[in-house]
């Protein structure tokens, strides 16, 4: 029975892809049509940040890979309510890297914003979705049980999904926030220089 708490988890997945991807070119049309609010709203939400002593290499880990594992983890716990909360979480994340995007590849250069997101986003992002796509899917079943009383054990499902978290998410988020904290970096550094050759 466990195996089938699992099934279908793709089509969740490729539907928060499309609605993180939508979201991005949102929020990047909306920082790029008004720059001053964009800006703004990048520089209150770097604020956020500024406990983090980013002379200490292994805080800067700490804070990323425990900001981003607790969050999907709520995402995913969330799901119990018909699958809303993933979304929106999904939806919220990509406006504000669309946003981002814009307004720091107008400081430093599309080309290296892109390429500074890249090592870690095609890690981060995927497990951060998968981590909701399995939200959305707990909140699938939690319906069928409720509306159309088959005969599910939601808390079954439950350890299911944290099991895969564990084994899956946590992993791939740990390797992200290294990737962030000590290559991401050095990348953008070398990048700054090549830009004054």
């Amino acid at each position: 029975m466990e195996e089938d708490y699992g099934k279908g988890i793709a089509k969740p997945f490729l539907a928060l892809l499309f609605v993180f991807f939508i979201a991005s070119a949102i929020g990047y049309l909306y920082a790029s049509s008004n720059p001053h609010m964009g800006e703004s709203f990048v520089e209150q939400l770097f604020e956020g940040f500024k406990f983090i002593d980013f002379s200490n290499p292994l805080e800067v880990f700490g804070v990323i890979f425990l900001n981003n594992t607790i969050k999907s983890l709520i995402s995913l716990l969330t799901g119990f309510f018909f699958g809303i909360f993933p979304f929106f979480f999904i939806f919220i994340n990509g406006y504000l890297i669309g946003m981002v995007v814009f307004v720091k590849g107008t400081e430093m250069g599309f080309q290296t914003i892109v390429l500074a997101l890249f090592p870690h986003g095609i890690l981060e992002i995927p497990a951060v979705i998968l981590a909701s796509a399995y939200g959305m899917r707990l909140g699938t079943l939690f319906y069928r049980k409720v509306f159309k009383g088959e005969q599910i054990d939601v808390g079954d499902a439950l350890k299911f999904f944290l099991r895969k978290f564990l084994k899956i998410i946590v992993p791939i988020l740990f390797a992200a926030a290294f990737v962030e904290t000590f290559v991401t970096p050095t990348i953008v550094f070398y990048l700054g220089k090549l830009s004054m050759i």
